[in-house]
């Protein structure tokens, strides 16, 4: 990292770190999204896995076995790289929820820094004042508390809008290069990095520069991300569907889609910055504003990001926008310096100044009003539950919807003195007709295992067969109604009525969106005697 470019990392990541503290972060469990636990412990795998190398000549039996014990693991379903960054990082410091943390707001931090250093040497400190404000956007903020791979997907796509619109400008192979690399890593941490197939043709059709189809070095380019994305790409594509709502693309997901991420987008920028992204799209196309193919490939990255996300079916989310959100704040940049030179009485040079204020009044707001994560009660149960030695073997089966399940098995991995250690099983995949195994990776096709009560309580006491007998039950019965299933309600009814199985050794309040909910978790010791 070059020296000046230092003060302005180490700015916007003290800036992350304090949005992720205000945010309540560091004081909430790993359930700010059903997925964020299974991220966590997917980089897990993918670490211990790496300094594990007695397992290395063997990585399915490693991963399967780890699976047993902490069912929370995405790995084919989501693309690899996100989790080496995860394993890279916790290997040079700690898997601790702090450390993973400061990870998560090192790449937002980069984030703002890529922005900031496009920008800088043509709109100054309007640059910088456009960077705290991508980070203060509130998906921004909620995503950097979280561990997900949002944020390194929204750096890479970035990267690589800004490396073919210098390759456009310029066509150099060091900018044709850094977007194959860039698309490469991008393409490998999440699915939204796809939406850089439809980069290149959008921006070379907005700039008209036809002729630099004639040049190799594209081509070179698009075989590197070919060769280094495709295979894993390929023989993964089924399991990645995993995640999806539908079997296949249709007109009525992208038509109810379109319309959804375009308001999305909108309010995830935020109304006022969304005004400023517009007037400096009209402004530098209007104008032929130079970097010409700077502009065409940000606008292409919005484009195709919302064209993309529009067609797969991986359901109707905000999160999915976030790899548009610094084109679209690059726009805003170049609109709100353009509105400034037009106020009155000012001199053509203050439009940077006026474009400060705006910002700083956009970052002030989402200060302001900054979303809070606030998910917990399954972490004190954890710790009580692996202190206490007649768990040391145990087995647990936790009882709660994806998300409370998963926030479980983290803490419970994250507290492991040893990994692959203790077994924690899932309800949701125990109480199925398959012994354990849903339907479909997201359980979508769930149905009831057990006819009756008696056959449920015959299960817990017994597993199956006498084989993997549960030894503690975790249990949350505030789990909202919309995730509710059979078992939930079933598995109380049998803990009530056969209180000599169930001794209650835990409880914890539980806390679902900042809300304590009206039950606490509760673990039980089954008793057989």
């Amino acid at each position: 990292m070059k020296p000046r470019r230092l003060p302005a990392f180490l700015l916007f990541f003290a800036i992350a770190l304090g949005l992720q503290w205000l945010g309540g972060a560091y004081r909430s469990e790993f359930g700010g999204h059903p997925d964020e636990a299974a991220h966590y412990v997917t980089g897990l795998v993918v670490r211990d896995f790496l300094v594990s190398p007695a397992a290395w000549a063997h990585p399915k039996a490693f991963a399967d076995e780890y699976y047993r014990h902490y069912p929370k693991i995405g790995l084919g379903v989501w693309p690899p790289f996100f989790y080496l960054v995860q394993s890279a990082w916790t290997l040079l410091f700690t898997p601790a929820r702090a450390s993973v943390l400061a990870l998560m707001a090192a790449l937002a931090a980069s984030l703002a820094l890529v922005f900031y250093n496009t920008l800088r040497e043509r709109f100054g400190v309007a640059a910088l004042a456009g960077a705290v404000a991508l980070l203060a956007l509130p998906l921004v903020q909620s995503y950097d508390s979280m561990v997900m791979a949002e944020m390194l997907s929204a750096l890479l796509l970035f990267g690589a809008a800004v490396f073919f619109g210098k390759f456009l400008d310029g066509e150099k192979t060091r900018d044709s290069l850094g977007f194959a690399f860039c698309a490469t890593f991008a393409i490998l941490t999440k699915g939204t990095g796809l939406a850089l197939a439809l980069v290149p043709p959008l921006a070379i059709l907005f700039t008209q520069k036809f002729g630099v189809l004639k040049n190799r070095r594209l081509w070179i380019a698009a075989a590197i991300v070919l060769v280094l994305a495709g295979p894993w790409t390929f023989a993964t594509r089924n399991l990645g569907k995993g995640g999806w709502i539908e079997p296949n693309p249709s007109w009525h997901f992208t038509r109810e889609a379109l319309g959804y991420y375009v308001k999305k987008l909108m309010l995830g920028t935020t109304p006022a910055a969304a005004f400023f992204a517009v007037t400096g799209a009209v402004f530098v196309f209007r104008k032929k504003e130079e970097p010409r193919g700077l502009w065409a490939s940000l606008a292409a990255l919005v484009i195709g990001v919302w064209i993309f996300q529009s067609i797969a079916p991986v359901g109707l989310e905000a999160r999915h926008l976030i790899s548009a959100l610094p084109a679209v704040m690059a726009f805003a940049v170049a609109g709100a310096v353009a509105l400034g030179k037009l106020a009155p009485g000012t001199l053509e040079k203050r439009g940077a100044a006026w474009a400060v204020v705006g910002f700083a009044i956009i970052t002030a707001l989402n200060f302001y009003s900054h979303p809070k994560k606030q998910a917990a009660g399954f972490g004190p149960v954890a710790a009580q539950l692996l202190a206490d030695p007649a768990g040391r073997d145990a087995i647990f089966l936790v009882s709660s919807d994806a998300t409370g399940e998963g926030m479980f098995i983290a803490e419970v991995a994250m507290r492991d003195a040893k990994r692959p250690g203790h077994v924690a099983q899932r309800a949701s995949k125990a109480f199925t007709p398959d012994l354990g195994k849903a339907a479909n990776w997201s359980g979508a096709k769930y149905q009831p295992r057990f006819a009756d009560d008696a056959a449920m309580l015959r299960f817990l006491l017994d597993g199956d067969g006498g084989k993997n007998r549960i030894d503690f039950l975790v249990t949350d019965d505030s789990v909202p109604e919309r995730n509710r299933v059979a078992h939930h309600d079933q598995l109380r009814r049998v803990i009530d009525a056969n209180p000599q199985h169930f001794a209650l050794v835990a409880t914890s309040p539980l806390v679902r969106n900042g809300v304590t909910q009206p039950t606490p978790v509760r673990a039980y010791r089954i008793m057989r005697e």
